[in-house]
């Protein structure tokens, strides 16, 4: 799709375009984790834990925002891939601590970087400095901060 096929009104809008380059690069991610049978968002948990380390399950929803109705069933998944562990809370039985295995850190870290390559394509004819500049923008505005140019990506 090209930009000039599109009337002013939507080639203009900064939510119209973001929405558009959102849907591009979510369709590779989209396809990397159908190949391994599983949905972004278990990719989120995942990267969470990965990141992190182990969380309690609200801790985990907070960080990934994801509603906690459907986290218990992202996690039921990715426990039967033996993917994560959960075990009680030491500290408070009614909880439940999550935590990566050995086999949830190799597949976290296949689909990271099969996920860089789809970035890559996605946003190729960008400089590396223009994505930067764009991350920073973004988060900006995500956050409601004044962006800082200095920002490294994390």
């Amino acid at each position: 799709m090209s930009t000039h096929e599109l009337p002013r009104a939507q080639r203009t809008s900064l939510a119209y375009l973001s929405t558009i380059v959102s849907r591009l690069g979510l369709e590779g991610l989209t396809e990397i984790m159908s190949a391994e049978g599983l949905s972004r968002s278990q990719f989120t948990v995942v990267s969470a834990l990965a990141e992190f380390g182990p969380l309690t399950q609200g801790e985990l929803a907070d960080r990934t925002n994801l509603n906690r109705g459907h986290l218990v069933g992202y996690l039921d998944q990715l426990a039967a891939r033996e993917f994560l562990t959960r075990t009680a809370d030491p500290q408070d039985r009614r909880r439940n601590i999550i935590e990566l295995t050995e086999a949830g850190r190799a597949f976290t870290r296949r689909v990271t970087a099969a996920e860089a390559e789809n970035e890559e394509r996605t946003f190729a004819m960008l400089t590396l400095g223009q994505r930067e500049q764009l991350r920073v923008l973004l988060r900006a505005v995500i956050d409601g901060e004044t962006p800082d140019a200095a920002e490294p990506r994390a």
